[in-house]
């Protein structure tokens, strides 16, 4: 619902342990400093619209990534 809160949750396993990150589009949701290994919750507070969200689990073998689209529920709502 509108103004209400979600918590989205990205878990990646692999030898060695990926690092997990949030992006929306282009935008990196997790500081870089900071980016967990191996589990990653994106805090989403007073959400207001429709929006893709993209987990992007990274290490030396490479990167895959899994979208998560977070759809408003109401009529009213701008997208």
């Amino acid at each position: 619902m509108p103004g209400g809160s979600v918590n989205l949750t990205c878990v990646a396993v692999g030898s060695p342990m990926p690092s997990v990150k949030w992006m929306l589009g282009s935008e990196d949701l997790t500081p870089e400093d900071s980016t967990p290994i191996g589990r990653n919750v994106l805090e989403l507070m007073n959400a207001q619209q429709s929006a893709n969200y993209t987990c992007v689990a990274m290490s030396s073998l490479g990167t895959i990534s899994a979208e998560v689209k977070v759809k408003c529920v109401e009529e009213t709502c701008p997208n």
